[in-house]
């Protein structure tokens, strides 16, 4: 897909990827709607679009909460009644909760689907009837490394990326001959601030070492739209576990209690379990 002039919508725009990836959209001339929570920040990456790139198209902000459908489907129509259409459409809102299942509340569970896996799904409702209608359009779904095997202390986060995927590979089938494409990222750590903003259920620490930067992820995300990606890996771990899991899951599985016992707290491991998750939590 070649981006100059073309109508994109992105989520979770105010920071992180999204941010990152308005950018890089806005350099190859894409019509932009930024969509988040956050209007001031939001404006802030228009302001910096605008200032970086003063001969690129008009970039508009929308905010909007990706959880709620009724602000999703005003976020989708109005981009249709401003531009006339939807070229693509970037699922990359996302929070996450970080920390033990058995610290893990079931409403955690509810907050991370509402927003990683229904946002998602509530966009691409709403978007695909213009979609077909003009018999073309992209959806890039953002999921994770962690939608491909359940990952130690993210056991909600993995739980909604995965759902996300499922669901992209049925609507791939369904579309097939339609004109609509649907991409598939699968980016492993990076540098952003839902780590800052994740809530901590504890028992666990994150694992240190290199993070990719948003930056780096958002240019890999934009030249996949231009070449037509379907499944995109951002890391060699990501590639790796896609073919182990289905060739050697013994060796997969070994990974990942590797990586349980190297994360745990030991401090927590030795307390008390916690009350009974359900009850309270939620996430911020």
């Amino acid at each position: 897909m070649r981006l100059d002039g073309k109508r994109v919508i992105v989520t979770g725009a105010s920071s992180g990827i999204g941010r990152s990836l308005a950018a890089s959209l806005a350099k190859r001339g894409a019509v932009l709607t930024l969509a988040a929570r956050d209007r001031a920040r939001l404006d802030a990456v228009v302001g910096e679009i605008s200032e970086a790139y003063p001969e690129s198209r008009a970039t508009v902000a929308a905010p909007c909460d990706v959880s709620n459908e009724l602000d999703v489907r005003n976020l989708i129509g109005g981009v249709v009644e401003r531009t006339g259409g939807v070229d693509a459409l970037v699922n990359n809102a996302a929070i996450s909760v970080f920390g033990e299942e058995r610290r893990t509340s079931v409403q955690d569970y509810r907050g991370l689907m509402s927003v990683n896996f229904f946002g998602a799904l509530f966009a691409m409702r709403e978007v695909l009837p213009f979609m077909r209608r003009q018999e073309s359009g992209l959806i890039v779904n953002v999921a994770s490394v962690a939608a491909l095997h359940g990952v130690p202390y993210l056991a909600a986060y993995c739980a909604s990326k995965a759902a996300l995927v499922a669901v992209s590979q049925s609507l791939r089938a369904e579309l097939a001959g339609t004109g609509i494409r649907i991409m598939i990222v699968y980016p492993g750590y990076t540098a952003t601030e839902i780590y800052e903003r994740e809530k901590k259920a504890g028992g666990a620490r994150r694992p240190t070492g290199r993070y990719a930067s948003a930056e780096s992820v958002a240019e890999a995300i934009a030249r996949g739209i231009e070449r037509g990606t379907r499944d995109l890996f951002l890391t060699w771990q990501g590639r790796a576990l896609g073919v182990l899991r289905g060739l050697a899951p013994f060796v997969v599985e070994r990974a990942m209690r590797d990586i349980a016992r190297d994360l745990a707290d030991p401090g927590a491991r030795a307390s008390a379990d916690p009350p009974v998750p359900g009850t309270g939590g939620g996430v911020p």
